[in-house]
């Protein structure tokens, strides 16, 4: 049985090991691990249930009704309660996910069986795993939780939901993991993924900016809520972002906007490989007008000549927030860009060589009108969309921060590379 002490003290070496604070963790934090290791020491739980007990399940579940096929996807044992963690943005829900995914499963001998490309038969589903101290974790976006069930759901000959083989992928696939860490749990919006998790059997640890959970609490599988709070520790502000003309970086966008145009689909760009730097410029109100979410924008960045962990510095040029005043859609986009960046350590500049680029927190929050005065935009889509502007303001400034990270350690190459 592993000592709950000598775990914690991994914790926090690993929390070190990455340049976090773990004198920021608190009892709180303790208090989830303990949990944790608590369900794992556990016995693991018979897998599925007689037809009987389905049919119980189905009684107190209706949304998660058993299929007609007797798909066995209802657990014999009570579902574990998820474990979210509540708060403003910026306050280390997803670093501690970070670190407890990389720890635990370590510690445990828990595999993590989500691969960069899932396969069904002859189709694949990409995934962007994101990493810390350089090494892949399981931690996934509720979203992105529920587009992988639903590519082993969906038959795509018979254009049908075959729960049956959902069953099969959570069995095979996901049980062995027995912990499944997802970020960005929303108040609706993502039924039944986690309470199809939590009825397998697997205990489901989420953060969230916000406080209550209706979906969870409708199917029986009311999660225990954990807030931190605090000011945002992310490094950086909104305005580090921002490249003035008498800035070196200035003249990067200024060598990269004489380079040919590629083309990624609908979304036209310029890259160079400066030094150990890779640089891609986008035009602003082009990228947030394409139809792109974060998807999208994970397939465009894995056609370029890079491996999530190297430097890239995303350059995004005629940068105006009037865009995104008058644009419903472009908000959306412009949030799931910045969700990608911060998943995957892309470092950020914007300029605007016509004005100066207005982006500050101010700014960014007065944004939330635009998206409460939209007509026609469903009460619950405008509220998910205020909260991730929210943690957008949080993001932009630690993707600046990044920029700025990578031009100082790589100052040499890419002063060299200018000389050339």
């Amino acid at each position: 049985m592993q000592d709950l002490a000598d775990i914690w003290r991994e914790i926090e070496a690993t929390a070190v090991s990455a340049g976090l604070d773990p004198t920021r963790f608190d009892e709180s934090h303790k208090e989830i691990l303990g949990h944790i290791v608590t369900f794992l020491q556990q016995p693991v739980p018979a897998s599925h249930a007689s037809v009987e007990e389905k049919n119980h399940w189905s009684r107190w579940l209706p949304r998660l009704a058993v299929g007609k096929n007797g798909d066995g996807e209802r657990p014999s044992a009570p579902p574990p309660a998820p474990l979210i963690i509540c708060g403003k943005p910026g306050t280390g829900k997803t670093t501690f996910l970070n670190v407890l995914d990389a720890v635990l499963r370590r510690v445990f001998a828990l595999p993590d069986n989500i691969q960069p490309v899932m396969r069904k038969g002859s189709y694949h589903y990409t995934v962007s795993k994101r990493t810390l101290n350089g090494k892949p974790i399981s931690l996934l976006s509720v979203k992105k939780w529920a587009d992988l069930l639903h590519f082993y759901t969906w038959d795509r000959r018979e254009h049908r939901m075959v729960t049956t083989d959902r069953a099969a992928f959570i069995r095979e696939t996901l049980q062995p993991m027995r912990l499944i860490f997802a970020d960005e749990v929303e108040m609706t919006g993502y039924a039944p993924t986690l309470p199809l998790l939590a009825q397998h059997g697997l205990l489901v640890i989420g953060s969230s900016n916000q406080h209550r959970f209706t979906q969870l609490e409708e199917m029986l599988v009311a999660p225990r809520i954990y807030t931190f709070s605090g000011v945002d520790l992310r490094a950086g502000s909104p305005a580090d972002a921002i490249v003035q003309p008498d800035e070196p970086a200035w003249g990067i966008f200024n060598r990269l906007q004489k380079l040919p145009v590629q083309r990624q689909e609908q979304l036209a760009y310029q890259q160079q490989q400066i030094g150990n730097v890779l640089f891609v410029r986008l035009d602003f109100g082009t990228a947030v007008r394409a139809p792109l979410l974060e998807n999208e924008w994970a397939n465009f960045f894995q056609t370029l000549p890079w491996q999530v962990g190297d430097p890239l510095i995303l350059l995004l040029d005629n940068f105006s927030l009037d865009i995104l005043r008058t644009d419903y859609n472009a908000i959306i986009r412009f949030v799931s860009l910045f969700d990608l960046i911060e998943q995957q350590g892309i470092g950020v500049l914007v300029r605007n060589a016509s004005a100066p680029a207005e982006l500050s927190r101010e700014a960014l929050a007065h944004m939330k009108i635009t998206i409460h005065a939209a007509r026609g935009i469903p009460e619950a889509i405008k509220v998910k969309t205020a909260v991730g502007i929210d943690r957008c303001i949080s993001r932009i400034g630690q993707a600046g921060h990044k920029a700025h990270q990578y031009l100082s350690t790589h100052k040499r190459g890419v002063e060299d590379a200018d000389e050339r």
